[in-house]
């Protein structure tokens, strides 16, 4: 089964992604912090992590960054409040299939 990490600080919207990721036969990790994201990624094995573009103390590019420079296998996606989560999942999907780079 696939992993997934959504990182975003905002509980409802990171439960929002989480479920619509779990639908599709995802296994996801939520992270509520930067700092959070950074320990996940060490441990666990993951496709996509999944970015907030609002994060406090560091940017979404700044942790998309480190996030790629610890593991550059994993792929990175920023996720806005406005962007939806159907064309998200959809992203998800097609690098799990091995259809598109993100």
């Amino acid at each position: 089964m696939s992993q997934v990490l959504v990182v975003n600080e905002i509980s409802t919207e990171r439960e929002e992604v989480q479920r619509a990721l779990e639908a599709e036969g995802f296994k996801v990790v939520l992270a509520s912090s930067p700092a959070e994201a950074v320990r996940e990624i060490w441990g666990g094995n993951f496709l996509v992590a999944i970015i907030s573009t609002l994060l406090t103390g560091t940017s979404a590019a700044a942790l998309q960054q480190q996030l790629t420079q610890m593991a550059p296998e994993i792929e990175t996606l920023i996720h806005s409040k406005n962007d939806e989560i159907p064309q998200l999942v959809r992203k998800v999907i097609a690098l799990r299939d091995g259809e598109a780079a993100a």
